[in-house]
Order: structure tokens, then C-alpha cells, then sequence
């Protein structure tokens, strides 16, 4: 319970990884505030967790709307009073997964900079002023190991997320002055609807995962790419989240840590 009394706000959390973020954000006792396109997905996370007698609030949001991003910051002020932790979750692939660069469209990559890098802004933006207000805040943009690795297959979606790693250290410098955290979490192989649409086309492109389908292609991934030979879970970001949002972290700030088996090292 070192979250008792925080509250949190989680976009993307209706589903995948933000469901398993905010299952660990629940069980350390942190009031939730999931946002989601999807209300219905982002209102069972929040009955989970009142059942578990928490207090969690569903908001329909898209973080693509600077005016939706305040919203939902106001909202979460007037059920609850105040906001400890944001964790910017909310993530898009898109539609060309798998294809060259010189194959992606102008949209592509706009869509990826609006939700991966605008989302977390306008988001960082509407919170700063009542974290600094109070002195206190925790700020975890999720990556991706794509950050680090630059593949090839995933051009728009690997420069967005490392677009993210340099707002976070810049969040991180101007906030740092008022006691708030910034930090961005990249993870690894997460079995995820993502490599449910990416397996086929990486099968139907690379002769290495001919005749796999996408949990095929992506165990093979997970066993070429990963030192530890396993995946990792929705919980394993989530614990993450957990600790960076805790006290025990109050000195780590502008970090960006993989959770990827050993994908990315140094």
C-alpha cells in the first residue's frame, strides 16, 4: 500500500498495458483515474477497482485534443481534490506496420506525433501548474524499447517514442525546481493487440517468419532478441510504475528505463 491516498491518472488504460498498470497502481492503494477512447473498457478497470475498495473514475478521452487533455486534468481535480501521479500510456501504432519508410504516409506519421508526443504534452502542460502549486507530482511517460533499438519496421512509431525520451527530459529539468518527478518507462516485448496486426505482415515480408502466425513470429523475436528468453507482462511495466511513483524514487528524475529482458543495454 505505498500508493494509499495518491491519486493517479492512467491514459490508455482500458485495455493491455494500461490495465496492467493500473492493476498495480490499485493493489499499492492509489485512487485511479483511467482514461480511455473506449469508456466502456476504461469503466470496467474502474469497477475492478472500486470492488477492491479503491475509488477509480472513468473518463472518455482522446489525449490527440488539448482541450480533452484539460478536461480530463479538471475532471480528476473535482472527484478528487488533487493528482500525484500522471502516467501517459496512451500509444499508437498505426496502420503501415511493417513497411519501409519510403512506404509510409505523411498521415502515419502525424498520427503517431499526435498521440505519442502531443498527447504526453498537452497532458504535461495541464497538470504542471497544480503540481507545482503543491510541490508534488510523479510524471511516467511510457515508451518503447523502439526508442532504443530504431527498427526498421516500425519507422514512425520508433521516432515518435524517442521523440517522448526528450520531452521527458525536458519536462523533467523545468518541473525539477518544484519537487516533481518526470521519468519514461520503454518496454520490450509485451504481448499486445500491436504484434497481433504486426506478426502477419513481419510473416508475409522476412522469409525468417514464413508460414508463423503472430504469436509465432513473436515468441521467435522474444527468443532471438531478448538475453532472458522471455516476454514481458503488462505487470512487469506496471511495477515500474509503482516504484517510480513511490517516495523510494524521489531522486530519479529525466531517466528513461527499459523493461525488456535485456534488449537494450547501456
Amino acid at each position: 500500500m505505498r500508493l494509499q491516498g495518491r491519486v493517479a491518472i492512467v491514459t490508455g488504460g482500458g485495455g493491455g498495458m494500461g490495465r496492467g498498470i493500473c492493476s498495480c497502481l490499485l493493489r499499492e492503494g492509489a485512487d485511479l483515474v483511467i482514461s480511455d477512447l473506449d469508456l466502456n473498457a476504461a469503466e470496467r478497470v474502474a469497477e475492478e477497482g472500486r470492488k477492491g475498495g479503491g475509488r477509480g473514475l472513468s473518463v472518455k478521452s482522446d489525449v490527440t485534443s488539448e482541450a480533452d487533455c484539460r478536461a480530463l486534468i479538471d475532471r480528476a481535480l473535482e472527484a478528487f481534490g488533487r493528482i500525484d501521479i500522471l502516467v501517459n500510456n496512451a500509444g499508437h501504432f498505426g496502420e503501415f506496420l511493417g513497411l519501409s519508410f519510403t512506404d509510409q504516409t505523411e498521415r502515419a506519421w502525424d498520427d503517431n506525433y499526435a498521440v505519442n508526443v502531443k498527447g504526453p504534452f498537452y497532458l504535461c502542460k495541464a497538470v504542471a501548474p497544480h503540481m507545482k502549486e503543491r510541490k508534488y507530482g510523479k510524471i511516467i511517460n511510457i515508451s518503447s524499447v523502439a526508442a532504443k533499438r530504431d527498427p526498421i519496421f516500425v519507422a514512425a512509431y520508433g521516432a515518435a517514442k524517442n521523440s517522448l525520451l526528450t520531452l521527458t527530459r525536458v519536462v523533467a529539468k523545468d518541473l525539477g525546481p518544484h519537487n516533481v518527478n518526470v521519468n519514461a518507462i520503454c518496454p520490450g516485448f509485451v504481448w499486445t493487440n500491436f504484434w497481433e496486426r504486426l506478426g502477419p505482415q513481419l510473416a508475409e515480408a522476412d522469409p525468417t517468419y514464413a508460414g508463423l502466425d503472430a504469436r509465432g513470429v513473436f515468441d521467435r523475436l522474444v527468443t532471438a532478441s531478448t538475453p532472458l528468453g522471455r516476454e514481458q507482462s503488462p505487470q512487469d511495466i506496471g511495477n515500474l510504475v509503482v516504484f517510480l511513483s513511490s517516495e523510494e524514487s524521489r531522486n530519479i528524475t529525466g531517466q528513461s528505463i527499459c523493461v525488456d529482458g535485456g534488449i537494450a543495454m547501456g
